[in-house]
């Protein structure tokens, strides 16, 4: 069973809306990790682009959102 199986409808919801904002800090981990890549060739990986579109997404949430669903 998958992880998302087991949690309730209204959870999953709730994860797909604000999941960014509470994850922030874990993103924000692996983007400062010791060996983290943030260019190859010139280009920037698409791990550094993935990470830093979750980021924007999260900052993006207004405060008053957050703490209307709390």
């Amino acid at each position: 069973m998958y992880e998302t199986q087991t949690q309730s409808k209204k959870y999953r919801q709730l994860d797909k809306s604000l999941g960014a904002f509470f994850k922030t800090d874990d993103l924000y981990s692996q983007l400062y990790q010791k060996h983290f890549k943030k260019t190859y060739a010139g280009k920037p990986t698409k791990k550094y682009l993935r990470i830093l579109e979750q980021i924007q997404k999260a900052e993006s949430i207004p405060y008053h959102e957050i703490e209307g669903f709390l």
